[in-house]
């Protein structure tokens, strides 16, 4: 008995691994690279827990205004920058501070802000936000689509078959990019992602 169960057991081990190695249906992934045109904002931590302790005799106004100084030295001017002071406490200080934020849709402005370096400043963060509407998705599924296709034709054709129609199709991007800034980001580029799969004919 014990036999005939194991025989019957590998019978359909055997079988599942036919029915593997012959699927009926193909699944790709398909890309499409669009150009953006990014918002860069940065947010500077000013604050007293920052200053050096030979230089306690600093005041919170002192370390603005200096700061304020070097960043209009380079064309960034006061007005166009954020001052958000819940933020900062929220942050956990023990001494007084502010966070600064600066946002622009130039690449070099916010390089020439981020390397203006002055006393009692630190980066909190930096990122890169996009949108897409709806229309653009739209294109950018088919055609990320059209390209799973011609991946899966190639495939198919490679082992002597052919594809059916789609059967199924995963698309996971969202419609907002929020990314934080750093060295070797493409800020210029994005890629679409779907995976797609089709009948395997």
């Amino acid at each position: 008995m014990k036999k005939f169960v194991l025989s019957i057991v590998f019978m359909l081990m055997g079988l599942s691994m036919i029915a593997q190695s012959n699927p009926n249906f193909i699944a790709v992934n398909g890309t499409y690279k669009y150009a953006i045109t990014p918002k860069y904002k940065a947010k500077m931590t000013v604050s007293m827990a920052n200053v050096y302790y030979d230089q306690q005799t600093t005041s919170l106004l002192e370390i603005k205004s200096s700061y304020l100084d070097k960043l209009a030295k380079v064309g960034i001017r006061s007005d166009r920058l954020k001052q958000d002071d819940l933020y900062y406490a929220m942050m956990g200080y023990d001494k007084e501070g502010t966070i600064v934020e600066f946002s622009t849709e130039s690449v070099e402005e916010m390089k020439k802000f981020l390397l203006v370096k002055s006393i009692g400043v630190t980066k909190t963060d930096a990122i890169m936000e996009a949108q897409l509407s709806e229309a653009e998705m739209a294109e950018y599924a088919k055609k990320a689509y059209d390209q799973a296709k011609r991946k899966a034709e190639g495939i198919a054709a490679k082992i002597g078959r052919k594809i059916g129609k789609a059967v199924s199709i995963n698309d996971s991007n969202s419609n907002k990019i929020n990314e934080s800034l750093y060295y070797g980001s493409n800020f210029k580029e994005k890629d679409y992602y779907i995976a797609v799969s089709f009948e395997l004919l």
